[in-house]
């Protein structure tokens, strides 16, 4: 007989999973004491609440690719730790949620106290979950335990990835595996040896030729790249076609923002030579990217308009391609194979042809960057007291190393952020944007210096999301996580602010001084009032072996969105 615990911690282990997210509770806490004897494979983090957990799980799922391991009492997990969960989902991003039903054996179709199995009186954990989930299932013994959590796995990072649950009654932790059984228990690894999809070489050669046909070409590139990891093949093929890279928000990173041929982030906030490069092209590859109406300037045909452009797009799930613009093409596979399928083609196509054609067009791309100014503002070097967002991303800018990896946040700091800062390295910046929480970069910092200790770890955060995850400041301490987190601190919600219109009412705080909290939880900080002081706090905070809070006095009335909104945006919103 085999204790079921320990075989679902052995599982986790097969599968790669090296770090749980975690706050015990509920009859899925026997688990807990049989992780004593594995933590030199499996390092728990304990956090204070399951929102970070799942924040931090999700995090982990983005950067490794492999499942972020959440796992705590099933209530609070289907409440608070939906909130990471419904960032993975829509982020394509693996997670692996256990958690128990909490039914109390034969009570739970009495309406035990927080009781999840869906029986009259209780809740319906099951159907809670599966609005962010690919894959949900109840195991009710020691079997389905098992093959529940293996089941999870490998649906967590077959085909678009994302969160996958396995809820536990208590006969399936409180009994063992026995050879009476008869389904038979095999490694988990030994499932999840299954290749990504390619496209069809017969579809590759004719997307081929229509980008050898091309005159003004255009790469967009979503967050599929990063979730397929393909920086590389995504440099390699702009390179070879000599074809500009603009970015949705989700795939800001995707490619340096410095790169030659990157024009960055197309988006109603994005920069302007990605929209007008985007707007002047005459075919499309989209890689990775639903186009969702927030990248599209709401689907306005001054941007995209398959009248006039050529689309072909590429995605791993085939009910994305031709979903919001009909398409050319559609491609259907893993974003890193397909693009290396292309780069095959066309590379053979070249050596026999070449393409004089395509210098005229990256050429003028590089006149327009020089002309209108490529992440340039003159708010970036601005002395004015209360400081810019925008100047506090110059700051970021010229003082942050390049392979630093940044965690994005909900609200007007966000809009800066995509705007103003460049990335210099693929992979190195990560956004709120599945559904643009507030607060989730607090968490994902620590998640990310976790897994990276000799990086730079930073959040870019407003006061309003830093307060509602201050405490993951203890979680940072205690794991000995020393991100940093740079707060833009206006006192006040921004982007519901200014759009009040005068009429002011619950959109301003008191104002708060993060960096002495952050000192409470024996962690660094210091407050920024001044331009000036802006470069040495950022130093020292980069210098330091412990979490640093960076809280940054900023202008409540600059009116960022208004200021850098596409008019095609604009437009479009004044008619909704």
């Amino acid at each position: 007989m085999v204790s079921v615990s320990q075989t679902i911690i052995e599982t986790i282990i097969d599968a790669g999973i090296d770090h749980v997210f975690a706050l015990p509770g509920g009859i899925a806490s026997p688990v807990f004491p049989d992780l004593y004897d594995y933590q030199n494979k499996l390092k728990v983090i304990l956090t204070r609440n399951e929102q970070t957990a799942s924040c931090m799980a999700a995090m982990y799922g983005r950067l490794t690719g492999k499942p972020g391991m959440l796992t705590g009492q099933g209530p609070f997990v289907a409440s608070a730790g939906l909130f990471g969960m419904m960032e993975a989902h829509l982020t394509s991003t693996p997670m692996l949620v256990l958690a128990d039903v909490t039914d109390y054996g034969s009570f739970a179709l009495h309406a035990p106290f927080q009781c999840g199995t869906g029986e009259y009186g209780g809740l319906d954990l099951k159907e809670i979950f599966k609005g962010t989930a690919k894959f949900v299932t109840v195991a009710s013994t020691p079997l389905e335990a098992v093959q529940g959590v293996q089941l999870a796995i490998k649906h967590a990072v077959s085909g678009r990835p994302g969160p996958a649950v396995c809820l536990f009654k208590v006969p399936a932790l409180r009994g063992a595996l026995g050879e009476r059984d008869l389904a038979r228990i095999f490694p988990v690894s030994r499932y999840l040896g299954v290749e990504k999809p390619a496209a069809f070489p017969a579809d590759v050669e004719r997307a081929a030729e229509e980008i050898l046909r091309a005159k003004r070409p255009v790469i967009i590139a979503g967050n599929g790249v990063h979730a397929a990891k393909a920086y590389a093949e995504l440099v390699k093929l702009a390179e070879l076609g000599g074809i500009p890279v603009a970015t949705s928000y989700q795939g800001k990173s995707a490619i340096p923002e410095t790169h030659p041929l990157a024009v960055g982030v197309m988006n109603m906030y994005g920069e302007k030579i990605a929209l007008k490069t985007v707007s002047q092209a005459d075919l499309l590859l989209v890689i990775g990217c639903r186009l969702k109406p927030q990248d599209t300037c709401f689907e306005s045909p001054e941007l995209i308009d398959p009248r006039r452009q050529k689309i072909l797009q590429v995605d791993i799930d085939p009910r994305n391609a031709g979903w919001v613009f009909p398409v050319e093409m559609g491609l259907c596979g893993d974003a890193r194979l397909v693009m290396r399928q292309l780069i095959d083609v066309l590379a053979d196509r070249l050596r026999r042809e070449g393409n004089e054609d395509r210098g005229r067009w990256t050429r003028a791309i590089e006149t327009m960057k020089a002309e209108e100014g490529y992440f340039d503002d003159p708010s970036l070097r601005s002395s004015q007291v209360p400081i810019p967002s925008a100047r506090v991303v110059k700051e970021l800018r010229e003082h942050l190393p390049a392979s630093s990896i940044v965690t994005l946040d909900g609200g007007n700091n966000r809009v800066s952020m995509l705007r103003y800062y460049a990335t210099r390295e693929a992979g190195t910046c990560f956004a709120s944007a599945g559904i643009g929480a507030m607060s989730l970069s607090v968490p994902s910092a620590i998640a990310a210096k976790l897994l990276h200790p000799e990086r730079p770890c930073v959040a870019v955060c407003g006061d309003g999301g830093m307060a509602m995850q201050i405490h993951a400041l203890s979680t940072a301490k205690q794991h000995g996580a020393a991100a940093i987190f740079v707060v833009m601190n206006d006192s006040v919600l921004g982007a519901v602010r200014d759009n009040q219109k005068g009429r002011i009412i619950a959109s301003e705080f008191i104002d708060t001084d993060f960096a002495r909290i952050a000192q409470a939880f024996d962690c660094r900080g210091v407050r920024v009032r001044t331009p000036g002081e802006l470069g040495p706090a950022l130093q020292q905070a980069l210098r330091s072996s412990e979490p640093f809070v960076v809280d940054v006095l900023t202008d409540p009335d600059e009116r960022i969105r208004a200021k850098v909104m596409s008019p095609w945006a604009r437009a479009a919103l004044a008619n909704l």
